[in-house]
């Protein structure tokens, strides 16, 4: 089998009331490791509805789509590799959103890993086709986000979901997200 591969990832500030990550992170949490195409496919839904809900928390963000069998396999293994290991930017908490006035971000993952000659791959594809231009725009983040509808977890072979911190209190901050290990993460413009 042919994989090819789609991901996601949004850094989201956290707004010192906001509900945002423990939506997310209890979404995640709560999800069973195993289950069935119509469960993960309603979760894909609820974390779709709560990020473009949210959508004025994005800062940055990266998206991904490949048929290429080999980068899809290699990437799905980095996007997995994220959940795990424990590196961070830091040694200590950060404090909860806005302590000192200083923001917190976080962010939401989601990688798929598909049967790359599947009529979900060609929908995935077709919705990823988007002018160079307007790559790292918000409307984009919210249209691909929205139109994740076309994912069927039949020909979806692995799937990873997570959010990081893990606690809240680890938020990230401005500093860390200058670090090189978030580098891939790019601005994402309003207009």
């Amino acid at each position: 089998m042919n994989h090819a591969i789609f991901a996601l990832e949004l850094c989201l500030e956290l707004a010192p009331d906001s509900e945002l990550w423990s939506e997310l992170r209890a979404l995640v949490a709560e999800h069973p490791a195993i289950s069935s195409p119509g469960k993960k496919w309603q979760m894909l839904r609820s974390a779709v509805q709560i990020l473009v809900a949210n959508q004025d928390a994005f800062v940055r963000g990266c998206w991904d789509f490949f048929d290429d069998n080999e980068r899809a396999l290699k990437d799905y293994d980095m996007w997995c590799n994220g959940m795990i290991t424990r590196e961070g930017a830091r040694k200590e908490a950060s404090g909860a959103p806005r302590r000192h006035g200083e923001p917190r971000f976080m962010t939401f993952t989601m990688s798929f890993l598909m049967d790359a000659g599947s009529q979900c791959a060609r929908d995935v594809a077709k919705l990823c086709e988007v002018p160079e231009n307007l790559l790292w725009k918000k409307q984009t983040f919210v249209k691909i986000l929205s139109g994740l509808g076309v994912m069927n977890f039949a020909a979806v072979k692995s799937d990873v979901f997570y959010v990081i911190p893990g606690d809240e209190s680890w938020g990230l901050t401005a500093e860390d997200l200058t670090d090189r290990k978030f580098q891939y993460l790019r601005m994402i413009e309003d207009r």
